[in-house]
Parts: C-alpha cells; structure tokens; sequence
C-alpha cells in the first residue's frame, strides 16, 4: 500500500505512549506453516513446503516458492485495558494542548445571580438613603432635616414637607468600596452618573434641563409646591406607575393632600424609575446579546476549559472589545486582574475511559506484515462524564467568586425624541425605527439603547387616561398616556403662557431625553461630563457566581459528555500516526464473532508522507479475488454473521486457501492462507508473491 518512499517499517514502534501502555507489538520468525509464535505480527520465514491442494482459487502456479515470503497474523482476544487520566492544573494544558482547551466548553453560567449582585452593588455604591421618605435623624450624614413641619402630619417632626421635594438622595460613594474606585472626584464620574439612574425616584429626582422641566417648575411657582394637594412628585409616581393599576385615577387621587394615603405614597415615591431586575433582563438581550462570544438572549456566559485553568482572566479578553462592539468587561492591566476562586491549587481532573482501539495484524503486500490500530467506535475512547466513578473534578471551591470590571458605553452625541407627531412617529417602534437619528436604530450595545429597552420593557403596557393635575378652564396642567393613542404615546400638557409643554412622544423616548440630561450634568455645579465620555467601568470584587461546587459540576458533566467524541480525539487523536500501510488485515469484526480477512477501507486510518495529516484512500479493486485476472470476487461487504458492512471481507476455511489482491500502486498479489483446523484459528499463516 502506497510507495515505499514513504512506508513505516515492518512491526512500528509506537510513539504516542498512552497506546503504548494499552496494547504491545512483539515479533517473530516462521519456520513453518503449522509452528506458532509468541508475537503479534509475522515475519517472513525460511521456503515452506506443502503438498496441498488450495480450498479456493486457482491452483499451484509453479512460480518457484523461492520468490513468497511468509507471515504469521494473529488475533489477541486478550480485553484491552481502560484508559486512565490523573490531569492537575499544568497536566490538562499538557495533555489536551492550549488550542483544544479553548474549544472545550464546560458550562453556560447563568448571568442572572452576577447581574442582580452587579446592579444591587452599584445602585448602594454611594449610600442607601436615596430611597428614604422622611429624614432619618439617627443618620448625621442625611441632609433632608425639614425645614418646617409638615402641616399634613404636624406630630411628626421627621416628615418632610413638600417645600423639600425633592429630597437629597444623600450620594456618599466615599463610604463603600465600590464607591471609592469612583476617584476622589466621584461626583463627576461616568460611574456616578450611572448610580443616579439607577437611584432616580419620583421624591429625589431633579429634572432641570429636561423637557420636564417646565412642569416641575410650574408647580414651583405655587405656595408648598402644591397644585391640587398634587406636588410634582405625585405627578411623576402617577404618570409612571398609576397607569398599571387598575384604576389609573383613584391611584393617583390617593397620592392627594386630602386623600393621602401614606403608605400607597410611600410605596410610588420610592420606586426607582427602573428597576433593577428590569435592568438586568435588559442587559442580557442589549450588552450581551449582541456580543459576538456571547450571543444569546438569555444571559448565558460560555466558559471553556481554557477560560477555568487560568482562573477566568481570558474573559476579559473574550468578553472585551470584539468586532465593533465595545465590550462587557474591561481587559486586564497593571491595576486589575479578572480573575475567579473557582479552582483551588489542588485541583485535579480524574478519569477511566474504556479504550475502543484494537491492534490488528496485516499485510502490506510489497513490503511485508505490520500492524495498525483501528478504532471500533467514531472515537478511540469512550468516555462516560454522567458516571462520577469515572470522572471526577476534585479541588472546586465550594462557594465561587470571581474579579471583574463590567462597562457599558455611550454613543458620542445625543439621540433625539421622535417629536414630529403621531403621523411621522407612531411607528418609532423596536424593529421598525424610523430614520436613523432615533434611539431604534442605535447599536444594541449602547448606554443609550439600553436605557430606553429598559423604559420600553417598563412602560409599555401602561395605560394612564389624561388627569387633570392643575384644574382650569382649559386644565392648566394634565397628562395622559396611551390614552387613544398607541401603547406608550405620552402627551404631557401645560396651557399657562410661560410654560412650555414637551411635545408628545412615546414615554420611553422621554425617558431616554431626561436620563441624558442626567448623566451629563451631576446637578451639582456646571461641570459637566461630556458627551461621548459617560462610560462607566465598574471594578467588582468577590461576585458570587451564583453556583455551588456541586452546582458547576452538575452543569459541566453533560456539556462534556456532548463533547467525548472530541475529547477522545484530542487525547489520541493521532492514534494512527505509525500504522502501518496495510492492504488486509485479520481481525474479528466483534467480540464472539469468527476471525475474517478484512480489506482496508477508507475508514482505516494510515498517515501519510509527513506523518501528521491521513494518507489518500488510491485502491481501485478493493477485496479479494479468485483469479489473478481480478475477474472473479469472493469477498463481499455483507457476510454472515459479520454485522459490519464497510469492509470487503472473506472468512477463510480450515487448510489452504489462494487469494489475489491489487494494492494502491496497482500491483497484483497471490495470497496463499493456511489456516488450521477448528470453529476460531486465531493464528494462520500467509505466504505472499507479486503475480506475473
């Protein structure tokens, strides 16, 4: 088979030693056609002489026996013993190699836990009074002391009246962890301005500079900032969260001076305009999603066995900036490491596979006897991850935790409301965008994008028919959402001169427009931060992934279950690296089935001339014939009760039977088998001569 430029030699030395611990290759001389040898492949021996007649084929020749040589071809039934790997850190690098380990996929983290611990830390970065409703005087650091009593609830000195409001969420990011990577300067940092998002509520929001602005100060400009018993915060927890209660109308009349109900105020005032968990859903189907080495909806996080040995630092990398898109987590430098606890320094990967390699002896007709593994599965190992007494993951830490900085970034320049009327904007709508200035057609990834797909997953079912908040002839100032209009249609209208009313629009598109202003402008001092550079990075320490030892593992078993075939290639991938060039070989083609000459197939793996790559499949006649002529087959692919049907096969009869084949360079060859008496010879003799 093939050229002898680049043939292995007869009986090869196998060099990958995990096949050299399975199976041994032994060799041996004939000295006649009924001795027998201890080795596994034949040699060629001293001229046999044998007055039979042949069972099949043609006859004596009378071709010089001089010019055949002679091989043994055994059959060893002795069980092939399992494969067992004891891989530490350092030890699966070596054995599966960098490039493998980095298609291995262990697990889908659920990104659910890490978001809500992620939003949770950042919304308390900078203190936790921002969600109070009365001032809290056992706190020396809570600016809302009122400054009068509350003629609604005179007994109460803590009550703050509605001279206050909006209250002082009271930001203090000096006084967490999380805060203090803010900088000294934390006030005009991107990451504050995302904390005040995420803690703007009707009772501390400051809206100056945004379209609703005029409404707020139109109450301003009345005695308590009270319109209707309504103060601007009332207006603002109605119209955002009254339109999802079943009566719009009397929610929004409990909010009244003179109908107040406390609690129910309490309840609306503090609610942060979007919630966190809202944010979090939103941020797996924006940031994430839209990843390329992410690219689910779901959250899912795929980590590779490359990504676990070196203790999650390639996310940063993997989840950085990727093809356009700005990234999810900051990569690494001299300041901070990403990095997880998941494996401790004892950890090892243990496992038993069963070994589906059969060493068989052969022939390569113009050479002589060799020998080849073949494979009697699609991998040359069957590995069982499900079974925890074959695989086991030792040295997982029971609780894992891990280091990383998440970013989100914003587009260079303002995205604009669609305000040209219901007619041109009625159809401004997630996968329908209206030209391309407006937020729909902006980059799943951005700060901006992500805001409004939380606002529109808040609010787009709310129905808020229009309420009067300040009675008029016409109302001087009302609000309606929804309100014969699309879902989210938002009209906000003021009829006093002097105060200009936002055009309608959809309420998450307003939304958008007031978190802009805010991120931009601290609301402290004109220092402003510029357009294009809120990007806030977040370096979070200590993240519980969310998942326990045995919760990993759990996961982990069957994504590599899934991958066991390729696995096993890894490990012996090249399991055929020394094989010999055989044309047939003789082996069972299952354990109890009878012993039977098999002609190699394309599925029978050989190198070719550099060793590395498989060699080309170039028999024109494959199996084995009556005649030199090739004229008559006696093999065939379907024999009983051979189950396999790749391989041309013949079961050869006690005493002596005469075969030709045509090797890959497309020489023929007389096969004279002697076979001894009896239901299973596992050792016969081949004596073989180039026809002429």
């Amino acid at each position: 088979m093939s050229s002898p430029s680049h043939r292995k030699p007869v009986l090869p030395r196998l060099t990958v030693s995990l096949i050299a611990l399975l199976l041994g290759c032994g060799d041996a001389t004939a000295t006649s056609d009924t001795e027998s040898s201890s080795g596994s492949s034949g040699s060629t021996g001293d001229t046999p002489t044998t007055t039979d007649t042949p069972t099949t084929g043609e006859t004596e020749t009378g071709v010089p026996v001089e010019a055949e040589a002679r091989y043994f071809l055994r059959i060893d039934d002795n069980p092939v013993p399992p494969v067992k790997l004891d891989m530490d850190r350092a030890k699966v690098l070596e054995v599966f190699g960098e490039a493998a380990t980095k298609q291995i996929k262990l697990l889908d983290v659920n990104s659910d836990p890490v978001l809500a611990e992620v939003l949770a830390r950042i919304q308390t970065s900078c203190g936790t009074g921002w969600d109070n409703y009365d001032y809290e005087p056992s706190n020396p650091k809570d600016p809302n002391k009122p400054s009068k009593v509350n003629i609604y609830f005179p007994n109460n000195p803590n009550s703050i009246p509605s001279d206050d409001i909006p209250i002082d969420p009271a930001h203090d990011c000096s006084t967490t962890e999380l805060g203090k990577t803010y900088g000294p300067d934390w006030k005009h940092s991107p990451q504050f301005a995302m904390v005040r998002l995420l803690t703007m509520t009707p009772r501390n929001a400051v809206l100056k500079g945004t379209v609703l602005a005029p409404f707020e100060d139109l109450f301003a400009q009345y005695d308590g900032k009270v319109v209707n018993g309504l103060t601007f915060a009332d207006v603002l927890a109605a119209a955002l969260f009254c339109g999802s209660n079943a009566d719009p109308k009397g929610c929004t009349d409990k909010l009244k001076d003179s109908k107040l109900d406390k609690l129910h105020e309490i309840a609306l005032h503090t609610k942060p305009f979007i919630s966190t968990d809202v944010l979090a859903a939103t941020l797996k189907t924006t940031l994430m999603a839209s990843h390329p080495n992410i690219a689910n909806d779901q959250g899912l996080l795929p980590v590779t066995l490359y990504d676990a040995l070196y203790d999650m630092q390639p996310l940063a990398d993997k989840f950085g900036p990727v093809d356009g898109h700005p990234g999810m987590l900051m990569p690494d430098d001299a300041d901070f490491t990403t990095r997880s606890d998941a494996l401790t320094a004892d950890f090892k990967m243990l496992a038993t596979a069963e070994s589906n390699l059969r060493l068989v002896d052969g022939i390569d007709a113009s050479i002589g006897a060799g020998s080849m593994f073949i494979s009697t599965a699609e991998a040359p190992l069957s590995f069982d991850f499900m079974d925890d007494t074959k695989v086991q993951l030792l040295g997982i830490i029971e609780m894992p935790t891990v280091d990383m900085r998440m970013r989100i970034t914003e587009i260079n320049g303002v995205v604009p409301s669609c305000t040209a009327g219901l007619a041109t904007c009625g159809d401004n709508l997630p996968g329908n965008p209206v030209g391309t200035d407006y937020i729909w057609s902006q980059p799943l990834w951005s700060l901006e994008r992500i805001i409004v797909e939380a606002a529109y997953a808040s609010f787009k079912d709310v129905v808020y028919p229009y309420y009067c908040f300040a009675p008029g002839n016409p109302c001087a100032a009302g609000a309606s959402i929804s309100a014969n209009a699309p879902s989210g249609w938002t009209i906000f209208d003021i009829n006093i001169n002097g105060f200009e009313a936002p055009a309608p629009q959809y309420l998450w598109e307003m939304l958008l427009g007031v978190a802009q202003v805010a991120v931009h402008d601290p609301a402290v001092d004109n220092k402003k931060i510029p357009e294009g550079d809120a990007n806030p990075v977040f370096a979070l320490k200590g993240l519980s992934i969310g998942l326990t030892a045995a919760d990993m593992i759990a996961l982990i078993r069957p994504n590599l279950q899934a991958q066991a075939d390729f696995i096993a290639n890894v490990i012996l991938g090249k399991f055929w690296k020394h094989n010999a060039h055989l044309d047939f070989y003789y082996r069972r083609a299952a354990p109890g089935a009878p012993p039977a000459l098999f002609f190699v197939h394309p599925s029978d793996p050989v190198p070719d001339a550099t060793g590395e790559a498989l060699g080309a499949y170039a028999y024109k006649n494959p199996g084995f014939f009556a005649d030199a002529a090739l004229t008559t087959k006696l093999s065939s692919t379907k024999l009983d009760p051979i189950a396999e049907s790749e391989h041309e096969k013949f079961l050869l009869p006690a005493g002596e039977t005469v075969l030709y084949i045509q090797d890959d360079e497309d020489r023929v060859h007389r096969l004279r088998f002697f076979v001894p008496a009896g239901d299973d010879p596992t050792e016969i003799v081949v004596h073989v001569q180039e026809a002429t």
